[in-house]
């Protein structure tokens, strides 16, 4: 049976669209990209500065396959509401299984405003290198399964970058044995984004700072041809503890043995416990004009309370209940205190293209060892894998009890949706054989080749007909009212 609307119907309809057209100002979030010493918007030219945490429920060291901190919409709503009350535009994950659904978790933190920095490596065995005998690890399947995480996350515009390691290096033994196993594993994950991947997405490593290996390790992994120096670099720095000045805490010394460094640095852990409460007085040092001259920010270490007493929340493992802590509290006015814009940057210099012969304290080998993944380099992945993408958010708020630091409970745990994302019309994981003829189908949405999602097939149900409609709704603000207005006079007719 057709549908007639009626003339409220058409009324309210257009009163819809008209307002969708003039309320819904989120611009997209667009991808980030490298420029000089710096992390910049890819459209607008502006330099981010990193306000993050580290995430990982569990600990990375208790990660197994099967799910991960992105493969639960409801969990996912309930820790990005918290992520936006503590004012973040990052977070860290330590380890992902991908083979998981991760599309929705992605698209909400998109549109919260949201980036990711990505390990690719997890403590399962086979899927990291031994830091004492890397030659072991350094293998095919390895390279398989960071292949896959790559495969998986490339297609979000939020992801920001890679971590090839963390702390593979934290040693006499590990200096000695791994430094260009390490820089390896870099090259071949730079090596197949420039080959499968339509944008280049920044491939950096996260180090101790262990005071002897500071400099020459930066210096080692930033040189020599492009397609195997790092493009970004974290350091995982806990010396300010307490209250302390630039001058008390090592920061001064911080940045001057950074000063040279080409590339964006940034702490990808800091937030000492050795004295509690946490109050992050650290904060207003970082984000400012002495400091941003060579740093870009910083993640705390870490959202939940593990064993080693960093938690900004607790996480009940009974109820999935969290409740904010005590530095969640002092976090976020902390992380509300400074403003980013206007703060001072440094001028570009050159990154060495050629390595020292040698370096202190570690091997400075730059032979590097051959790749055992050379055609997966040149053709992609030869098996079905994972590819991610935007997907329309269907979990907005979760069904967790969120308390705050006073353990009232918080009524409204809406996740603000500051920005619009571009909906692939595939469905919501993609499994892409590159062996198969048909490959890829749909483009990523950092191409620009994606659609907002439409209706097909054969006669929808009226059902199937508000779902539409409320789609193209949502999506008014990218295709205009007037198109949307048209599309829905032939679905109502149909």
């Amino acid at each position: 049976m057709r549908f007639f609307p009626t003339a409220s119907a058409f009324a309210a309809i257009t009163a819809t669209l008209l307002f969708a057209s003039a309320s819904t100002a989120a611009t997209t979030l667009n991808t980030l990209e490298i420029k000089g010493r710096y992390f910049v918007d890819s459209v607008t030219g502006d330099t981010f500065w990193i306000k993050g945490v580290d995430y990982q429920p569990g600990g990375d060291s208790n990660f197994q396959d099967g799910s991960d901190p992105l493969s639960d919409p409801e969990t996912c709503a309930r820790d990005i509401f918290l992520f936006q009350q503590l004012g973040l535009n990052t977070v860290r994950i330590y380890a992902i299984d991908p083979t998981l659904d991760h599309d929705e978790c992605m698209s909400l933190l998109a549109s919260a405003g949201i980036y990711l920095i990505l390990d690719v490596n997890t403590g399962i065995y086979g899927q990291n290198l031994d830091r004492y005998e890397p030659w072991t690890t350094y293998t095919e399947s390895y390279m398989n399964h960071v292949f896959q995480v790559i495969e998986a996350f490339a297609g979000y515009s939020n992801t920001l970058g890679f971590f090839a390691g963390n702390e593979v290096i934290n040693d006499d033994k590990s200096a000695e044995a791994s430094p260009n196993y390490v820089k390896a594993v870099v090259r071949d994950m730079k090596n197949y984004i420039t080959n499968n991947i339509k944008r280049q997405i920044p491939v950096g490593y996260s180090a101790a700072d262990v005071l002897e290996y500071r400099v020459p390790l930066a210096a080692y992994f930033e040189c020599g041809p492009e397609e195997e120096a790092i493009d970004f670099y974290g350091v995982n720095s806990y010396q300010w503890c307490g209250q302390q000045t630039i001058d008390s805490s090592g920061y001064d010394i911080l940045v001057q043995d950074y000063t040279n460094f080409s590339l964006p640095i940034f702490f990808s852990e800091f937030g000492c416990n050795q004295v509690l409460p946490r109050t992050f007085q650290e904060i207003g040092t970082i984000f400012s004009d002495q400091f941003s001259v060579v740093f870009s920010g910083g993640l705390v270490y870490e959202y939940s309370q593990e064993s080693s007493n960093y938690g900004l929340v607790n996480i009940s493992s009974s109820d999935g209940s969290v409740q904010e802590r005590h530095d969640f509290v002092a976090l976020s006015a902390a992380y509300a205190s400074v403003t980013t814009s206007g703060l001072s940057t440094a001028s570009a210099t050159p990154r060495p293209t050629t390595c020292a012969t040698s370096y202190e304290y570690i091997n400075g080998n730059t032979t590097l060892p051959d790749t055992p993944v050379a055609t997966m380099i040149a053709n992609g992945l030869n098996s079905t894998y994972n590819r991610g993408k935007f997907v329309d958010v269907t979990t907005q708020s979760t069904n967790y009890t969120i308390y705050d630091n006073n353990g009232n409970v918080i009524s409204d745990s809406t996740v603000n949706e500051k920005y619009s994302i571009t909906v692939s019309s595939a469905s919501a994981i993609e499994q892409t054989d590159k062996s198969n003829s048909s490959a890829v189908t749909g483009a990523s949405p950092s191409s620009g080749g994606s659609d907002v999602a439409s209706t097909t097939g054969s006669s929808p149900s009226s059902t199937s007909k508000s779902a539409a409609i409320s789609n193209l709704v949502r999506g008014s603000e990218k295709i205009g009212a007037t198109a949307v207005f048209a599309v829905i006079l032939g679905l109502v007719f149909a």
